[in-house]
């Protein structure tokens, strides 16, 4: 078991009544064991320490014990990241700790997490750079801009996409067009970037490394990037080879060595159960839990949230139910997935 596992729990949904529309979310261990009885209206998984939830449209957070340890006082989901996470109130953005104390009053249009020490702020219709005291260090000046991310930060100017320093210093001339979609963050030392309507990756010298060539790319997890072509998906590795073969119709980020893919073709689907097309492949494209699932989550700590046409439950390694209930609807299942990873247990 990971280490990490004694500072997580793990959401879960039961129906309020015989409706799959609305549930109560509570949480259960590793084990599958029910913790904290489920109450809320909604749960996000554990995430340095702590597990953020919802009742009457505000949003805390609580600790292992079930306790909470951030007041219902949000009116967006908490994402701690060392130590601090947005909230709002009045659909204003601030910061507060780990405890709830404000440490930037809520002020701004929009507040992404924090790394190294800096978020990125939208005030109007320009974005700049705040430290973990709430002091401007980058001024708002740029058209878009996104959290930073192994030392470098996306931002936007002209219409076109560069990497910026902490200090607000150009890293990466701003040149990339994205079109609608942005340039993502630095993983492993990549980023992607499109160049004429085609996507690919560079380095910290701005150089594709990786040609543009994709219809699209994104970040790359546990070494393997997800890439598109010709509406189907597979992943490549950080030299840009492709390891997994463009065959599935939908592909997740890989998470503890498994991903989750969908074998299906696109087409209308006559029942549920025939929709349930997602399974989980190795680094290798082998299925290891073959496709029976109508979604999934990824894995952490060794389980994974999925659903059936009949069942929501967490599932191990091997595909075995440890936990499970009937059926809900409950939205997205990676709120997390362009936060940092977690490298430790008491890490953000």
């Amino acid at each position: 078991m990971n280490p990490s596992s004694n500072n997580r729990l793990f959401p879960i949904y039961v129906r309020k009544g015989r409706s799959p529309r609305t549930s109560h979310a509570g949480y259960i261990d590793r084990a599958g064991s029910i913790v904290v009885a489920p109450k809320y209206e909604f749960a996000y998984p554990f995430r340095g320490g702590l597990g953020t939830v919802s009742l009457n449209l505000s949003w805390g957070a609580i600790d292992v014990e079930g306790e909470l340890a951030v007041p219902l006082m949000s009116g967006r989901a908490l994402e701690f990241t060392e130590g601090l996470s947005r909230f709002t109130q009045n659909t204003r953005a601030g910061v507060i700790d780990k405890e709830g104390n404000i440490v930037v009053p809520p002020r701004y249009k929009s507040i992404s997490h924090y790394n190294g020490g800096l978020a990125c702020v939208a005030m109007g219709e320009l974005y700049g750079y705040i430290d973990r005291q709430g002091r401007q260090v980058i001024t708002a000046f740029f058209e878009d801009a996104r959290a930073f991310s192994e030392g470098l930060a996306a931002v936007k100017l002209g219409g076109k996409w560069g990497y910026i320093h902490p200090d607000g210093s150009s890293a990466i001339a701003t040149r990339f067009d994205c079109g609608r979609s942005i340039a993502g963050p630095f993983r492993y030392g990549l980023a992607r970037v499109a160049n004429n309507g085609k996507w690919g990756y560079i380095n910290k010298d701005g150089e594709f490394v990786i040609s543009a060539q994709f219809d699209m790319a994104l970040e790359f997890s546990g070494g393997l990037g997800m890439i598109e072509l010709g509406k189907r998906r597979g992943y490549i590795d950080t030299s840009g080879k492709i390891v997994v073969p463009p065959s599935f119709r939908w592909a997740h980020a890989f998470s503890e060595g498994l991903a989750s893919v969908d074998t299906g073709t696109g087409e209308a689907h006559r029942t549920t159960a025939e929709a349930c097309e997602s399974g989980f492949i190795n680094p290798s494209g082998e299925f290891v839990i073959p496709p029976r699932f109508l979604s999934t989550g990824r894995f952490q700590d060794g389980i994974c949230l999925v659903e059936t046409e009949k069942n929501i439950g967490y599932i191990d390694q091997t595909g075995n139910f440890i936990w499970r209930d009937k059926w809900v609807q409950t939205g997205g299942f990676d709120p997390f997935h362009l936060l940092p990873p977690e490298k430790t247990p008491n890490s953000d």
